[in-house]
């Protein structure tokens, strides 16, 4: 395993079908893709960007942000600029390392033991590290592709291309109704809607940008959606296969597959790939949550083809403003740290990002042809994504 071989790395949003994706993957009999056995390694990374450019240590729980108004702009710079050459501080590893145990571990319990020898001391190492006891975990004779699934880690995927130069790249869009009725079942560890739809948002800029405006990332990445994997999953993952220079096997999608939505709490198997989830958050989200999902999210999912259950959705400040958000108490842990608490949560932090939101929906649907490009880019994350935005997907940029 070194810096040249062939690898894969399948991400998006959690909930996303991402797990689906990359069992359809690792079923190929020459590729190998093990979900989630490196998302305390990414989370490191991200700890260390703030360590390097602000000299902060970021608490272990510290998420993945979606910097729309959050975080450090200088981080997410230095992110977008960087590569994974770069030495842990030991701390950090020590960390890392402990949380892939405690944490990824259980999805790939074969590599805890082994991790407490890893010897790398860079980010770059220690990734081809890990990615060997995979390997001698999980891997076949015949695989030839080596790969990971992490949600979350879209922003990642660049510093990822710069290190390893044979390194694909894979995202997965879903219905970001169905995305967070998925998160919205589990009371207790919901996330405020805001979080949804700026990480829902998130990815799909970066597919765009890798897609469409980069000439680095343009061949060595592909996006689909769950939808498709659901209804034609052999065109769509032979979009994935062509991209990795392999042909594709009928056992992606013959092989069992774990249930879906609980891939790690059972073990049961089924055959084929399931479609019954697909339209579950029909019955699952209240009213209140579709529509402040298709006002938030109504450029993006129009572009990708998501039909409305609200043909005119009110989009005045004082109708956002009386919308409700998931209480407080059925927040994770992490979420509650980061709105603060119960007060600031249902009142200042709740109208702030209210605000927000409807100042990029004034600058989406505006008619001013002439607007400031770095107040845009705040919003969009790039002026020539909101242009698309506005064109509803006829690219006109030159």
């Amino acid at each position: 395993m070194n810096k040249d071989s062939n690898m894969v790395l399948v991400t998006g949003l959690a909930r996303s079908g991402t797990t689906l994706l990359s069992e359809c993957l690792d079923h190929h009999p020459n590729i190998m893709c093990i979900a989630d056995p490196m998302n305390e390694f990414f989370k490191g990374f991200m700890r260390y960007a703030y360590f390097h450019v602000e000299n902060v240590k970021k608490d272990v729980g510290y998420p993945i942000d979606h910097f729309f108004f959050s975080g450090s702009k200088e981080v997410s710079r230095f992110i977008d600029e960087t590569d994974f050459n770069h030495p842990i501080p030991p701390y950090l590893k020590e960390e890392i390392l402990a949380r892939i145990a405690i944490r990824d571990g259980e999805y790939c319990p074969e590599i805890i033991e082994p991790l407490q020898y890893c010897k790398a001391t860079t980010f770059d190492g220690l990734f081809l590290e890990i990615l060997q006891l995979l390997f001698e975990a999980y891997g076949q004779p015949g695989t030839t592709c080596f790969g990971v699934k992490t949600a979350w880690c879209e922003q990642l995927l660049k510093p990822l291309a710069r290190t390893f130069p044979n390194m694909k790249f894979v995202n997965i869009l879903r219905d970001p109704r169905a995305v967070i009725a998925s998160n919205y079942q589990d009371e207790g560890s919901r996330f405020p809607i805001f979080f949804n739809i700026r990480d829902w948002r998130k990815s799909v800029y970066y597919q765009w940008k890798f897609e469409n405006d980069d000439l680095f990332m343009k061949d060595r990445f592909v996006g689909v959606k769950y939808e498709d994997i659901i209804s034609d999953p052999e065109i769509t993952l032979q979009k994935i296969t062509n991209l990795l220079g392999l042909d594709y096997s009928s056992e992606m999608i013959n092989k069992g597959f774990k249930k879906p939505n609980s891939s790690y709490q059972v073990s049961e198997e089924s055959t084929g790939i399931v479609s019954a989830s697909r339209d579950k958050w029909k019955k699952v989200l209240p009213p209140e949550i579709i529509l402040q999902t298709e006002i938030y999210c109504g450029a993006e999912m129009e572009i990708l083809g998501y039909s409305f259950t609200n043909e005119s959705p009110s989009l005045d400040y004082d109708s956002l403003v009386n919308l409700k958000d998931n209480v407080f108490e059925t927040l994770s842990g992490w979420c509650q740290d980061l709105v603060s608490n119960k007060e600031n949560y249902e009142g200042t932090w709740h109208q702030f990002n209210i605000h927000l939101e409807s100042i990029r929906i004034l600058l989406l649907h505006g008619n001013n042809t002439q607007y400031d490009t770095n107040l845009v880019a705040d919003f969009f994350y790039q002026y020539e994504y909101f242009i698309w935005l506005r064109q509803q997907g006829k690219d006109l940029i030159d």
